[in-house]
């Protein structure tokens, strides 16, 4: 069978994820910081940070893009304590998770950490957005969208945009619109579902949104 990108790619997450669970049983220093993690209380959490390390959140990613990252596979659970984080945020990630089970899985695990009242902010690329600047007989709403002109090379047309929102190359496994993100945070028992927008939150210390993502971006708010 031949080995496609798409193919290679999916192995390498699930060969680092099961190096990092490893090295999170075996590793005495990863043990003591998980178990400092597991005792703290009124934490506020920045999940799939990549290399975006905020002050006085707890900092959690796959890969070790920054010595302060935690390094744990969120697909699946936390390592934080029941009740025990104020708020959380997770930008550009939700969209990467496999929607019948590892969206639903993670959605009750952020549910399960935060304490009630707690915030859980989520940003993603606004699909609903995107679809209507198809619609549209111009170009304007692609260009609020900060999509480029002329389109990339690898995305001629309108269509490839629109396939590069929903997939981008097998990366992304669904695409949102606020009407369904907030089904699927009410599934997964959040009482209070919001609609914000780009720095303005609920709890305003989880507002610390990338500039580059805001022109194409979903902000949404969901309380315990």
């Amino acid at each position: 069978m031949p080995i496609t990108r798409f193919l290679f790619e999916q192995l390498r997450v699930e060969a680092n994820a099961i190096w990092v669970s490893l090295g999170n049983a075996t590793i005495p220093g990863r043990r003591r910081l998980l178990k400092e993690i597991r005792r703290g209380r009124d934490l506020r959490v920045n999940i799939a940070c990549g290399p975006r390390i905020l002050h006085g959140f707890i900092n959690i990613d796959l890969y070790p893009l920054d010595p302060a990252v935690v390094r744990w596979d969120c697909r699946w659970d936390l390592p934080l304590a029941d009740c025990s984080a104020a708020g959380i945020r997770v930008e550009q990630f939700l969209e990467h998770l496999e929607t019948r089970e590892e969206l639903p899985t993670f959605l009750k695990e952020c549910l399960r950490a935060l304490r009630p009242g707690g915030v859980l902010r989520v940003i993603l690329p606004d699909a609903g957005r995107y679809l209507q600047a198809y619609c549209r007989d111009d170009l304007v709403g692609f260009r609020e969208l900060a999509v480029p002109d002329p389109f990339p090379d690898d995305l001629p047309t309108r269509m490839d945009v629109i396939n590069h929102v929903f997939h981008q190359w097998h990366e992304h496994r669904c695409g949102y619109d606020f009407e369904t993100l907030a089904h699927r945070l009410r599934a997964a028992g959040f009482g209070h579902v919001a609609q914000m927008a780009y720095k303005q939150s609920l709890d305003p210390l989880l507002a610390q949104d990338l500039d580059e993502h805001a022109p194409y971006s979903l902000y949404v708010d969901a309380v315990k």
